[in-house]
């Protein structure tokens, strides 16, 4: 499994309610600010679902990696 940023449902870290909660709860920095987006270190996310739960906006997904 990976987690997968909803683009659609994300409004970006400078709107976020939380401010960029998920990069903040990576317990391995997993999660970057790429253009005021979260973006995702596949390689170094360790699918723990952290950033999922922390979500205000529920744009975090657990995906299956293909």
């Amino acid at each position: 499994m990976a987690v997968k940023i909803n683009e659609d449902i994300c409004n970006g870290i400078t709107a976020c309610p939380e401010g960029g909660l998920c990069i903040e709860s990576c317990p391995t920095g997993a999660i970057d600010n790429k253009e005021d987006k979260p973006n995702v270190k596949y390689f170094s996310c360790v699918d723990c679902g952290i950033c999922v739960d922390k979500c205000p906006n529920q744009a975090i997904i657990a995906a299956r990696r293909s």
